[in-house]
C-alpha cells in the first residue's frame, strides 16, 4: 500500500468517525471499530514509510556498489593492459621465448578482455 493510499484511507476513516460520533444512534462498538481501523491504517502508513526509506537506502547502496565495481574493473583492465604491453617488449619476448607482438594478442592468450572497450 502506498503512502498516499494509506493517508487517503486514514482521512476517510477520520471523516467516517466524525460522522458517526455526530449520529445519535451510533453505537459505541461501531465507533470503536472505526477507531481500530484508523489505528491500523496509521500503523501501516508508518511501516510503509519505514520500508520506503529502507528501499531508498538499498538503492543508494546498490548504486555505490556499481560505481565501485566499475572503478575496480577499470583499474584491473589498466593493469592488465600494462602487463600485455610489457609482454610484447623485446627483452621479455627473448627471455620467455614468446612470439607475441601485439598487446591484444597477449591479452587473448591469457583470456583477458581488457582491450574489449579500447579496440
Amino acid at each position: 500500500m502506498t503512502n498516499t493510499i494509506a493517508m487517503t484511507l486514514a482521512q476517510k476513516s477520520d471523516r467516517i468517525l466524525a460522522q458517526t460520533r455526530g449520529l445519535s444512534g451510533a453505537t459505541p462498538r461501531a465507533t470503536q471499530l472505526i477507531e481500530e481501523l484508523r489505528s491500523a491504517l496509521e500503523a501501516y502508513r508508518q511501516e510503509n514509510a519505514t520500508l520506503t526509506d529502507e528501499i531508498e537506502l538499498l538503492r543508494s547502496t546498490v548504486t555505490d556498489c556499481r560505481i565501485e565495481i566499475e572503478s575496480t574493473r577499470s583499474e584491473r583492465d589498466e593493469a592488465r593492459r600494462e602487463i600485455c604491453v610489457n609482454a610484447t617488449n623485446e627483452p621479455y619476448r627473448q627471455m620467455c621465448g614468446s612470439g607475441i607482438l601485439l598487446p591484444q594478442d597477449a591479452a587473448r592468450e591469457r583470456g583477458w578482455d581488457c582491450y574489449k572497450e579500447v579496440e
